[in-house]
C-alpha cells in the first residue's frame, strides 16, 4: 500500500511537470524512456529527474532537443501542487469507495435488482394476489357457499350494540349521561 502511494506521488510529480509545460506552450513533455543506466519500463530518467523537477526545473530529464518555451519555476510548483492535490482527492475517494465496497462495514447479502423484483416486485404481487386480496382476486373453492348479501339496517345476526348504533359507553344500556346522574 505504501509503495503504491509513493508511486502515485512520483507519477504526480512527472505529470504535474508535463501539465506545466503544456500550459506554458511547450507541448506535452515526458522524461526520455531510452536514456539512463538501468532498465525501467518507464525509463531511468523518469526516476533520476525527480530532484530536478521538485527543484522547479521543467527541463530535468527531457531529451536534449527540448522546446524553448518551458514553464518557469512558479508554474512548475503550482502545477505540481494542483496535480498532487487532485491525485490525493482521487486516492481518498477510491479508498473510501473500496472500504465501503469490500471493508468490514460493507453490506452483506444484498440482493440483485432481479432478485429483489422477483421477491418484492409487481410479478410477485400478481402471483400472490389471491392471497393478499381474496375478496378481489381469490378463487372460490368448489362447494363453498356464496357470500352473504346483507341490506342496510339488517340486524338479525348480531344481538346487542352494533357498529353505528350507539357504541359509545355513555349510550349503552344501563349507562346514564352526565346530566342524568
Amino acid at each position: 500500500m505504501t509503495l503504491a502511494a509513493l508511486f502515485v506521488i512520483v507519477i504526480g510529480v512527472q505529470f504535474g511537470r508535463s501539465v506545466a509545460n503544456l500550459v506554458a506552450g511547450a507541448g506535452w513533455t515526458w522524461p526520455d524512456a531510452n536514456a539512463g543506466a538501468f532498465p525501467s519500463p518507464i525509463g531511468t530518467t523518469f526516476w533520476t529527474s525527480l530532484p530536478g523537477v521538485l527543484g522547479g526545473h521543467a527541463d530535468a530529464g527531457l531529451p536534449t532537443h527540448a522546446p524553448d518555451d518551458l514553464a518557469g519555476r512558479g508554474l512548475v510548483w503550482g502545477s505540481l501542487a494542483l496535480t498532487e492535490l487532485a491525485l490525493l482527492v482521487a486516492a481518498i475517494w477510491l479508498g473510501v469507495w473500496a472500504y465501503q465496497r469490500w471493508g468490514p462495514g460493507r453490506m452483506r447479502g444484498m440482493a440483485t435488482a432481479t432478485e429483489a423484483e422477483k421477491l418484492l416486485g409487481v410479478t410477485r404481487l400478481r402471483k400472490v394476489a389471491g392471497i393478499v386480496r381474496p375478496d378481489l382476486y381469490g378463487k372460490h373453492a368448489p362447494g363453498a357457499t356464496a357470500p352473504v348479501q346483507r341490506t342496510a339496517g339488517d340486524l338479525t345476526e348480531q344481538p346487542g350494540p352494533q357498529l353505528g348504533h350507539g357504541l359509545s359507553p355513555w349510550l349503552l344500556d344501563g349507562r346514564r349521561t352526565k346530566e342524568d346522574r
